[in-house]
């Protein structure tokens, strides 16, 4: 907590930037098939599993690892009004997990920040590894479970097809989306705030 605040981490790619929409598209555009007839119908973490044809699925994969793919992503829809009223009445960190086979990751990413989101820019946290950062919650849609032990935050799961079915490992933890008011956010904070205490 800071200055009485909630410290909120926010992940990038789901909660901010549409980034399985993105792909959707992309690979729909170049002819690439699909198991299901809709992004919205995803049920794989990663959306190249839901891509039968091995090459088309290879494509796919480097075209996301070598095309400046951070650039153009869309805005996830709700995110840039959520972010405003969010950062009111929290303190609130982008926190985000670059690729490695993308060179461009880091850069892209810090400009798509600074396009949608200018006065984060400075509050952007890129990290391998997101247990080592101090905050309250963590919104992500794939937040690794191994972080859980170290981290201080607890996690709130940023709603997604993939992550929103029984049979999700994500499915039972808390879940957010920018349909609902922020304020979900800054009791699920008090609440992990309040169960720190007690085990400290």
């Amino acid at each position: 907590m800071t200055d009485n605040k909630p410290l909120i981490l926010m992940d990038m790619d789901g909660p901010l930037a549409a980034f399985d929409l993105h792909f959707w598209n992309r690979c729909t555009e170049e002819g690439y098939l699909f198991d299901i007839d809709n992004h919205s119908d995803q049920k794989h973490r990663w959306f190249t599993d839901h891509i039968p044809d091995p090459r088309h699925q290879a494509h796919a994969r480097r075209m996301i690892d070598t095309t400046r793919w951070f650039r153009d992503i869309p805005v996830t829809e709700g995110a840039q009004e959520g972010m405003k009223e969010l950062a009111r009445k929290a303190e609130v960190f982008i926190c985000t997990k670059p690729l490695d086979a993308d060179e461009y990751c880091l850069l892209d990413k810090r400009q798509w920040i600074g396009k949608y989101f200018p006065k984060f820019i400075d509050r952007l946290i890129t990290a391998p590894d997101k247990s080592v950062i101090k905050g309250d919650i963590l919104v992500d849609d794939a937040p690794k479970p191994k972080w859980y032990a170290r981290a201080e935050w607890a996690p709130v799961i940023f709603s997604t097809p993939s992550n929103s079915h029984p049979e999700s490992d994500l499915y039972s933890l808390p879940h957010y989306d920018w349909s609902m008011p922020v304020d979900t956010l800054l009791e699920l904070a008090e609440e992990a705030i309040a169960k720190r205490k007690e085990n400290a």
